[in-house]
């Protein structure tokens, strides 16, 4: 490798010949780029940052490594996506029963089945092709432009002397590895690229999206030790998608597309979770893939082993009803009869009942913000037992605000015109209110009672309080001296700027997340930087004694209305609607700004104050100088304690006070912040732009500290406890800080003091365990802190191992491949990055977590009424074999006559069946859906379950038969009155088979009239049908009753009773069909009540159970401590 670096554009097109540099990207090896010095990386790659690459040997780059971007998705087939609903399992069989009534010449029955075909392929074809177009994949993430520094080589071979590579503006995906790229404040980063020694000033990026990292990140140049260290930490690097938040730096790319670490978590998304299977292990594996029963979701496995199981069962019934032939001379009716009692067995309208039924469910999601991208991850998510969630911005606003203002005070509240005296051992603390909108320029301000860390209770009760006329309620117009001095350091050594948002768009801001929450601070104390930095013209000159118009803050206002028991106006006016203020008599004007530096981790600014009334005699006020930055780099940089006229001398024993402030602060998840200021001579205004930045910042005074952090979702809390009544365990994996993350996840509930020493762990400490390690935990950690994505997604497989479903919830790439892997993936709408939603199964539009809450409690009762729909469903399969395999006793001369049609059959299998088992399933959700563990969401196919199909299946289908055997053997002459031609279709009513279509009617009108009783008793299988409330669910009442009314025309009208469903009208036999109705609601309430006292001795016996065990505290998880 040639070791000449591109020190000018002649030599540099020597060095830039092929081979000369891996141009592919910078080889990590054991030495990754952020352990190395910028100056090797551009050695290696022979380039130098003043002239960059030439035009020519970026192009060849490009050629030869493509463009860089991320791979883009697949895009959905229509043809795979109708393929998938075509060999959907319950499809297949019913092609397979269309085939086989064609074969025996039923083309009534060939005909219903093929248009029930239809219906599912159409509904589960509109309804996956409606999910996949909801959402746009990856291609919209990234950097649309990039700032590269180019030369053309040839202009620099007809030159002599040095030039420089000159800065343009290309696509992003036509950077390459070895591209100078300059970025500044707003810009994304188009590449990974390493930060060039020299070419920093004050960098922050932005890198939520990718380690879920809540604060900016102030890059440095230096090479780093740790060569595993998160990517987070990786300070001296720059990465792809993340934006540029202060300051400008230039860098040398080192990996560009699939190869950056958003291209490595794009690529991990493709991957499919690797078996171990081997041998006969693994031909078993890939035959349950293709027949549907792995590698796809747990609705649909259900589904597809309860069709093949069916379809088993079926074949034995076909192959029964032929036996019954001695396998001689099959006449055509025999097999229409076996084709019969096949199709009887199978739920032809499943298929149809549960798309549509999911459909529903998505709409109504999506109406309350979750938008569905995978139907049948609503069944899923009503089984899970843990929700894996980020930090930023799902269960926090992912927006900083001031929580907490310390300040070197005796006294929070004095009199006018007086000044506390200054203490820096206990001091005063104050508490800033934030809502749901952490921008707004309004909210109350507290003084706490003690400066000691209150317990999240307490500070919740204490936020939540509405009680505007408290006595720790801090007013704007009459603030401590020393707490105002801080107010305005934070308002006016300040770049960050608050404005009212686009209408229902709340408030947004601008600059830098630090600075955003200290101005809105201010703001809510009245002396945000716009009202300190006005100039206010006024149409007199007032004297000192005039009195002034005072505007008061809201509290203030509430405070005299109360006392005068008016009510108080909170509207129609311009102050109600924007921050508060306090009149002043003039304005400050900035001087000089030092921006933040990241070597001394301070910033100062210094201000005049211009009096509106002293007409230009300014000399009377001094100059103020205000600094804030890193506590122990401002703390040595004062000398006294406060401000004003009465300030102390701040001695080794008072910082040390102030150190402990900070770290009780820091103790609470907060990031602290010091603010100090000094005055000097106005004299010195002329010459203030040249004394120096030290000189300056020395002897200051100190003012206080602010904790700023990322809030909780006000709704976060009450989700979480929800959750933990439902058995679901909250795990938060975040890539914030230990201490950030302990303090939220105790805020919301999540931790508390009963979990265990391992609850709270780093990604690293998780990483470096192995999977026998961490099965072995007792209980795996509720807090994952400094996260990175393989972390995520071990945990997910963690719990995968102990038998657990999880959803996964975040919003950054950097949670994609979890979101993937997780049973079911939940992607936010709002903050959420595109790569994100690629890859989940929901997306919230809000960002709310407690939509996740309401999505769980949507899924279980989602489950529920699958429960139902399927109890109705294969309840009356039952009933119907019953009624035909018990026929085959009935026969003539060899013959078996079956008591229902086949057609009939047909259309209580189909029609009737389908509308009441859809209703089942958009039932409203019960009220006690998430008082039950998630063991209860498991499976379908549980004991009880299989004895309301069975029984109820025998029960309907007994009174059905019995009717019959009525009605052919107790008042006509039983096989006398039975011939082998009443079996045969579109024959019409001839004379020897009148008993037997009146008979057939019978047990038709009692099996449909059953089925439509049935379907309403359904409505709760343990509840009694007089204490239902029916008009819940009114589509049931509908469907049942209109469905009821069909019998008739059914029985009565001429050519449909008798030529296609072989049966004639009823006289007295209405008097069997009601009394088999009392008799089925008179057994079905006593079967619920044997129910009801089975359960109650069981919950009896749990509760003492649990009186045993209430000395000692359990798991939050799992119950709620009384």
């Amino acid at each position: 490798m040639q070791n000449a670096r591109e020190l000018t554009n002649v030599g540099a097109s020597t060095n830039e010949k092929q081979g000369c540099f891996d141009s592919t990207n910078v080889d990590p090896g054991p030495h990754p780029p952020h352990t190395r010095t910028s100056q090797e990386i551009l050695k290696e790659l022979g380039v130098d940052p003043t002239s960059g690459l030439s035009n020519e040997r970026a192009a060849q780059l490009l050629a030869e490594n493509g463009l860089n971007r991320l791979k883009p998705p697949k895009k959905a087939s229509k043809l795979k996506l109708l393929l998938r609903q075509v060999t959907n399992a319950m499809n297949v069989i019913l092609v397979a029963a269309v085939l086989t009534s064609f074969g025996t010449r039923d083309w009534i029955a060939a005909g219903v089945i093929a248009a029930l075909i239809i219906l599912n392929v159409s509904v589960g074809f509109t309804q996956e092709w409606k999910a996949e177009k909801v959402l746009a994949a990856l291609e919209s993430v990234g950097s649309p432009v990039a700032t590269v520094i180019r030369y053309d080589r040839n202009a620099a071979k007809k030159k002599e002397k040095t030039v420089e590579g000159k800065a343009k503006n290309i696509p992003s995906q036509d950077v390459v590895v070895g591209d100078i790229i300059l970025i500044k404040i707003g810009d994304v980063v188009p590449a990974d690229a390493r930060v060039i020694d020299g070419h920093l000033s004050n960098l922050e990026c932005d890198e939520a999206l990718l380690t879920g990292e809540s604060l900016p990140v102030a890059k440095t140049s230096e090479p780093l030790q740790d060569a595993d260290c998160p990517v987070g930490d990786r300070t001296n690097m720059v990465y792809s998608g993340s934006q540029v938040t202060k300051g400008r730096a230039r860098c040398v790319v080192t990996t560009t597309g699939m190869k950056t670490e958003l291209g490595k978590i794009a690529e991990a998304l493709d991957k499919k979770q690797a078996t171990k299977a081997e041998g006969w292990q693994l031909m078993v594996y890939r035959l349950k893939i293709s027949l549907g029963l792995a590698n796809t979701t747990p609705l649909q496995i259900t589904l597809n082993k309860l069709a093949y199981w069916l379809l088993i069962v079926a074949i034995l019934l076909a192959l029964i009803v032929v036996s019954s032939t001695g396998f001689r001379k099959i006449p055509p009716s025999i097999a229409t009869y076996a084709v019969a009692a096949a199709v009887s067995l199978l739920p032809e309208s499943l298929t149809s009942v549960t798309n549509l039924t999911l459909a529903v469910a998505c709409r109504q999601m999506a109406a309350r913000n979750a938008l569905i991208r995978r139907m049948d991850a609503i069944e899923t998510l009503g089984g899970v037992h843990n929700i894996c969630s980020d930090k930023t911005g799902t269960i926090t606003l992912g927006r900083m605000v001031l929580k907490k203002a310390w300040i070197p005070v005796k006294a929070a509240f004095v009199p006018h015109g007086a000044r506390s005296d200054y203490d820096t051992v206990k001091g005063q603390m104050y508490v800033v209110e934030s809502g749901s909108d952490p921008f707004y320029p309004r909210g109350v301000i507290r003084a706490a009672a003690s400066p000691d860390i209150l317990s999240p209770e307490e500070e919740r009760d204490e936020e939540e309080s509405d009680d505007v006329t408290a006595d720790d309620i801090i007013r704007i117009e009459s603030l401590e001296p020393g707490f105002q001095e801080m107010v305005h350091a934070a308002a006016l050594n300040n770049m960050a700027s608050v404005h009212k948002g686009k209408e229902g768009a709340g408030w947004e801001a601008v600059g830098d997340p630090t600075e955003i929450a200290l101005q809105v601070f201010a703001h809510k104390a009245g002396r945000g930087k716009p009202h300190l930095t006005a100039s206010r013209r006024r149409p007199h000159h007032a004297g000192p004694g005039d009195s002034l118009v005072r505007i008061v803050s809201r509290a203030s206002a509430n405070i005299q209305a109360r006392q005068l028991e008016t009510p108080l106006n909170r509207v129609h006016t311009a102050q109600s609607d924007g921050p508060p203020a306090i009149d002043i008599d003039g304005h400050y004007e900035m001087l000089v700004e030092h921006p933040f530096d990241s070597t001394i981790k301070r910033m100062s600014t210094v201000w005049q104050f211009n009096s509106e009334y002293t007409q230009g005699e300014q000399d009377d006020y001094d100059l103020v100088v205000y600094i804030k930055g890193a506590v122990e780099r401002i703390l040595e940089r004062c000398t006294h304690v406060g401000i004003g006229d009465n300030k102390i001398p701040l001695t080794e024993e008072g910082k040390e006070h102030i150190i402990q402030r900070m770290d009780s602060i820091a103790a609470e998840g907060l990031r602290v912040l010091c603010l100090a200021g000094k005055h000097i001579s106005h004299s010195m205004k002329a010459t203030i732009k040249s004394i120096p930045r030290d000189e300056l910042e020395s002897d200051c005074c100190f003012l206080g500290l602010a904790g700023i952090y990322d809030p909780p979702r006000p709704e976060s809390h009450d989700a979480v406890m929800e959750a933990l009544r439902a058995g679901i365990v909250v795990r938060m994996l975040t890539g914030d800080h230990s201490a950030t993350a302990t303090s939220i996840a105790r805020s919301v509930g999540i931790l508390n003091d009963t979990h265990g020493p391992n609850a709270v762990m780093t990604g690293k400490q998780f990483d470096n365990l192995t999977e026998g390690e961490i099965d072995a935990i007792p209980e795996l950690p509720v807090v994952l802190s400094r996260c990175s994505p393989e972390t995520k997604t071990r945990m997910v497989d963690a719990l995968h191992r102990r038998g657990q479903k999880t959803v996964m919830t975040g919003d950054g790439v950097n949670d994609s491949p979890a979101l993937k892997r997780a049973d079911v993936g939940v992607a936010m709408g709002l903050n959420g990055s595109d790569v994100a939603k690629g890859a989940s199964d929901i997306v919230l539009a809000d960002d709310n977590f407690s939509t996740i809450v309401r999505a769980i409690r949507k899924g279980r009762s989602i489950f529920q009424n699958f429960t139902k729909a399927l109890v109705y469903l294969l309840s009356g399969n039952v009933a119907e074999i019953v009624v035909i395999m018990v026929g085959l006793a009935i026969r003539r001369d060899g013959i078996a006559i079956y008591p229902v049609a086949p057609v009939a059959a047909l259309w209580i299998n189909t029609i009737c069946a389908g509308p009441p088992a859809f209703a089942l399933g958009v039932e409203p959700t019960a009220r006690d859906v998430m008082d039950m563990s998630p063991k209860q969401y498991q499976s379908i196919f549980t004991l009880s379950w299989y004895m309301d199909t069975i029984g109820y299946g025998i029960l309907i289908g007994a009174q059905a038969l019995a009717n019959f055997v009525i009605v052919q053997y107790g008042t006509g002459n039983g096989v006398a009155d039975i011939s082998v031609r009443c079996n045969d279709h579109l024959m019409g009513r001839i004379p020897e088979c009148e008993v037997v279509f009146r008979a057939r009617g019978t047990a038709f009108a009692t099996l449909q009239l059953l089925l439509m009783t049935h379907a309403i008793t359904c409505k709760n299988l343990t509840r009694s049908i007089f204490h239902m409330n029916l008009l819940d669910n009114t589509l049931l009442l509908w469907s049942a009753g209109c469905l009821a009314l069909t019998t008739f025309p059914i029985l009565y009208v001429p050519a449909i009773n008798d030529r296609v469903f072989q049966l004639s009208g009823l006289t007295w036999q209405w008097g069997l069909v009601v009394g088999q109705l009392v008799l089925y609601l008179i057994v079905a309430e006593l079967y619920k009540l044997s129910k009801r006292a089975y359960a109650r001795r069981r919950k009896s016996a749990a509760e003492k159970a649990q009186e045993a065990k209430n000395s000692r505290k359990f798991h939050v998880a799992y119950t709620i401590d009384v």
